[in-house]
């Protein structure tokens, strides 16, 4: 893994754990902005071409969203 993962890696962590105290302080606002943050470092690493697969179930597991189903293309 490249450093720039590994780095991306920390920092989805650090979202995570100050998104968990957000939840149990009762702060909806620093939870949305919390969750805008675990969005925009997916974005981050997609522009960069790092495996988005792992991030987004992260941001599917603190949303609460159903995954997407993409139809496969008919050969």
């Amino acid at each position: 893994m490249s450093e720039f993962a590994d780095q991306l890696d920390t920092r989805i962590e650090d979202v995570r754990h100050r998104l968990q105290e957000a939840r149990s302080a009762g702060d909806d606002f620093l939870v949305e902005s919390l969750i805008d943050e675990l969005e925009n470092l997916l974005a981050l690493a997609d522009r960069n071409d790092v495996d988005t697969g792992p991030i987004a179930e992260v941001i599917q597991a603190e949303t609460g969203a159903i995954p997407i189903i993409v139809e496969p293309e008919q050969a």
